[in-house]
């Protein structure tokens, strides 16, 4: 007959379930909110440090000068006048907008795909909350007069890059628990 463990018996331990190596849930979970936090800094630094561009003139012979030839009449022609070309004021987010955007973003793609894991299904939720802080990047990019392409890219990057370190923090964490 066999004899099963009871709590108080030392032999039947089994570490290896613990988490963290026998350290509690919470060290694991602290030190998994220190990533999201350290994520949700980068991406406020990445979009706060991005200025809007203001588009530039097509041509560089907007400005050129002309010449006014004297016909010796003594009435002077008017002074020719200045065509600037209109530049178009650059209609970005303010700075503070972007740095709030950026330590916000995740947040707010885990809650709007939470919304979606709750109504359908996980993998539709997962999807929402990816292209919920994609397309922050992508507007916040577009806003600024840059390609919406390369914010499009750079969301994706962070995000690789954020569960590459979730990945590297969980391989340390499953080498401590041997």
């Amino acid at each position: 007959m066999y004899r099963l463990p009871t709590q108080f018996d030392a032999s039947a331990s089994r570490q290896d379930l613990a988490a963290a190596g026998g350290g509690s849930t919470s060290t694991t979970c602290s030190s998994c909110v220190v990533t999201l936090l350290g994520t949700s800094v980068l991406s406020a630094v990445v979009l706060g440090k991005l200025d809007p561009v203001t588009p530039t003139a097509a041509g560089s012979d907007a400005h050129a000068t002309t010449d006014t030839v004297d016909t010796g009449t003594g009435v002077r022609d008017p002074a020719p006048a200045q065509t600037n070309t209109p530049t178009a004021p650059a209609t970005g987010l303010s700075r503070t907008g972007r740095v709030l955007l950026g330590l916000f973003a995740l947040p707010l793609a885990a809650i709007g795909g939470s919304m979606f894991m709750g109504i359908s299904n996980p993998l539709f939720g997962l999807f929402v909350a990816v292209g919920l802080y994609v397309g922050l990047y992508a507007l916040v990019y577009e806003r600024s007069g840059r390609s919406l392409g390369r914010g499009i890219g750079i969301g994706i990057a962070l995000l690789l890059g954020l569960f590459a370190v979730g990945a590297l923090e969980m391989m340390l964490w499953l080498s401590v628990m041997k």
